[in-house]
């Protein structure tokens, strides 16, 4: 897996009149976890959406580089990322199993019986489950966004309020993710309102209310 640098130069995002935030400045490197912090409506899903080439940031410059070389279009980007968001959603008539199939196809990641076996388990799913996906609770289809993240393994994990949905047991899970593929050499960037999955952060950008 390469080892990767976010590189974010002065960055702002405006909506019309309206700044969301400007000025924004960071470094993170593989193995390091960046949280973006702040109030309701202050922009941290915004910023998430920058950082994954989602959406263009009004000013500045978000990049990054794979050793000395800049990776600069999307075609370029998206191997190399992954994303957990309330804006993920999955085929509710498929199973499970065909989800993580199907959407890991899609990445040109093919997944073998046991690797989708042990990316259901370690999210705290049930590998033989055979139901649809929309027979399952919000926190189920909330530990299947992290089983496919588990399963395609991106170099970049972009995780947008992690930990909401999920019971006790559901963090605890999360966060033992998220503490494996730190020690693997992912890149994380958390949006978080939790202070619970703020534990692993080398750096924090703390979004003013507007």
């Amino acid at each position: 897996m390469p080892k990767v640098t976010l590189r974010v130069d002065n960055v702002s995002k405006k909506y019309g009149d309206r700044t969301l935030f400007s000025s924004l400045c960071c470094r993170v490197h593989s193995g390091e976890c960046l949280v973006i912090t702040g109030s309701n409506g202050s922009g941290k899903s915004t910023l998430i959406k920058l950082i994954g080439g989602l959406i263009r940031p009004s000013g500045g410059r978000i990049e990054f580089s794979d050793g000395d070389r800049v990776l600069e279009d999307a075609e370029e980007l998206l191997p190399y990322m992954g994303l957990v968001s309330p804006e993920v959603v999955f085929y509710q008539q498929l199973t499970a199993r065909e989800n993580l199939s199907l959407l890991a196809q899609m990445r040109d990641v093919s997944l073998g019986v046991e690797q989708i076996s042990a990316a259901l388990q370690v999210a705290g799913l049930d590998p033989g489950d055979n139901r649809q996906v929309g027979a399952y609770s919000t926190g189920m289809k909330q530990r299947l966004k992290f089983a496919l993240l588990q399963a395609i393994d991106p170099a970049v994990w972009l995780v947008d309020e992690g930990l909401s949905n999920l019971d006790e047991d559901g963090r605890r899970q999360v966060l033992s993710l998220m503490k494996d593929a730190l020690s693997r050499c992912r890149l994380i960037v958390l949006a978080s309102n939790e202070g619970e999955d703020q534990i692993y952060a080398s750096q924090t950008i703390s979004l003013p209310q507007r």
